[in-house]
């Protein structure tokens, strides 16, 4: 654990990791003299780049230093979903989402969907569509985004809230964060940020399934792209957010571990997960979804019933 300093605003200056910090960090952290500063009301989590800062949660412990403050208990990962069979009819609804990287050039425009619990639904559109955005979007990644609404289980929320953010994980297609970690580290601080009991069997079972276990000790930036997704969707199959959201999954994959992933959403929706899956392989939606959603041109369309022929899946976009 690297040494704090505490300074006279509140920040921290951290001294002797030997992770790397990125300087485009949406946490604000800037190199200072050789040492890493956290300004009042920042944090910097051990070797984290920008985007896992904000996707994931803020937990109160030793892999995350920031400036202390009062805050309400945050549920665990089985309040929340121990009440998935009490919420209503929609888990989330999601009204008039607008997001942009210049205000003048939106990348979606009135977008609106709805999740509800035990289900993986599709999201399918060209590259450049905006998929990816929107889930960022969602988790607090990708900061210049709208909600006219966006409720969950009912109540309005923010992408921020904590309470918000203990619900749901996002997977993305090209996560490079966290280099230094390996696959039990990296579980280790979810159990941690997510309050999660441990479960060695669950987390085994992921790993063989996923044909892992010759890897789980090696760090996330000695891996293939193939390895590196692997232990992102170990990750996020071992959590159990009632909410789910999959960026690109397929990507990477050999066959054995696509027909695994396939297992594993079916599963996680009948286990009462909600499942947002953007894909470009019309397969994923076949085998996976009853419903999807089109994104074409940051204009949302659905949802519509997903078509049991992957020609005509493909022919939703063309």
């Amino acid at each position: 654990m690297p040494a704090v300093r505490i300074c006279d605003k509140g920040g921290g200056r951290i001294v002797g990791t030997d992770s790397a910090h990125y300087s485009h960090c949406g946490c604000g952290a800037q190199r200072d003299g050789g040492c890493r500063l956290l300004p009042a009301g920042g944090y910097l989590g051990h070797g984290h780049r920008h985007r896992c800062c904000r996707a994931l949660l803020d937990p109160a412990g030793p892999f995350i230093l920031r400036r202390s403050r009062p805050r309400s208990r945050r549920p665990d990962a089985s309040e929340l979903m121990s009440a998935v069979g009490d919420a209503p009819a929609h888990l989330l609804e999601v009204e008039g989402l607008s997001a942009w990287y210049e205000r003048d050039r939106p990348v979606l425009t009135d977008v609106s969907f709805t999740l509800e619990a035990g289900e993986a639904v599709g999201l399918i559109g060209l590259n450049g569509a905006g998929k990816t955005t929107m889930l960022t979007s969602l988790c607090d990644v990708h900061r210049g985004a709208r909600f006219d609404v966006l409720r969950y289980r009912g109540r309005e929320v923010d992408p921020g809230d904590e309470r918000f953010k203990a619900a749901r994980y996002l997977s993305l297609a090209d996560d490079s964060s966290f280099p230094t970690w390996n696959l039990d580290a990296f579980i280790g601080f979810l159990e941690h940020a997510y309050r999660l009991r441990p479960d060695r069997g669950r987390l085994e079972e992921l790993i063989e399934g996923f044909d892992y276990g010759r890897y789980r000790t090696t760090s996330f930036s000695r891996l293939s792209s193939g390895s590196r997704k692997k232990a992102n969707l170990i990750a996020a199959f071992y959590l159990t957010t009632p909410l789910l959201f999959l960026d690109e999954p397929v990507d990477f994959l050999d066959f054995t571990a696509t027909e695994f992933l396939y297992r594993s959403i079916n599963d996680a929706a009948a286990s009462g997960r909600s499942i947002l899956l953007s894909s470009h392989i019309a397969e994923s939606f076949t085998r996976c979804t009853r419903r999807l959603y089109v994104l074409s041109a940051g204009r949302m369309t659905g949802p519509l019933t997903t078509p049991e022929d992957s020609d005509a899946v493909a022919a939703l976009v063309s």
